[in-house]
């Protein structure tokens, strides 16, 4: 794929699985969801609000720049098994807000956040076969999910 069309793809594939999870994030915009997430008894180790915005901006830029240099990459098996780990995690971007705060499904949630490390170490992983610098940018997006997947398991047993 040309430089700017897989610059395109990838920015504009990020953008929409967070544009589509905004839809129900815990936000002024948002402020029944925004009432009932602070309702929650959650751990002491959850970042504050603006770290999670910081968080996701930099896992967004990763995103979209492993998804870039994979899509400029040669057709093959690997560069597909990769580029479909990495639309898996899209998905989950997107879908996690729906579950946990559209739907207020604290289980399911965890069952897409564990779902999503399983799918970024495979992006990481293949990523690495076909790009070293798409599967080091794909790291840290599996360090944040695992996290995330460590805090939101908290949170459901808290609140079970």
């Amino acid at each position: 794929m040309q430089t700017r069309s897989a610059a395109s793809v990838a920015a504009t594939a990020v953008t929409a699985a967070q544009l589509i999870g905004a839809q129900w994030n815990p936000s002024p915009t948002h402020p029944r969801t925004a009432l009932w997430y602070a309702s929650l008894r959650k751990p002491s180790f959850t970042p504050p609000g603006p770290v999670f915005a910081i968080a996701w901006t930099v896992l967004d830029g990763l995103q979209a720049y492993a998804g870039y240099r994979l899509l400029k990459e040669r057709p093959s098996a690997a560069r597909s098994a990769a580029l479909g780990a990495w639309a898996l995690n899209l998905l989950g971007v997107a879908g996690f807000s729906w579950v946990l705060f559209g739907r207020k499904r604290l289980g399911e949630a965890l069952g897409v956040t564990s779902g999503m490390v399983v799918t970024a170490a495979t992006a990481a992983g293949t990523a690495t076969l076909v790009d070293r610098r798409a599967g080091a940018a794909s790291l840290p997006l599996l360090a944040w999910v695992t996290f995330a997947a460590v805090l939101q398991e908290e949170v459901w047993r808290r609140n079970t």
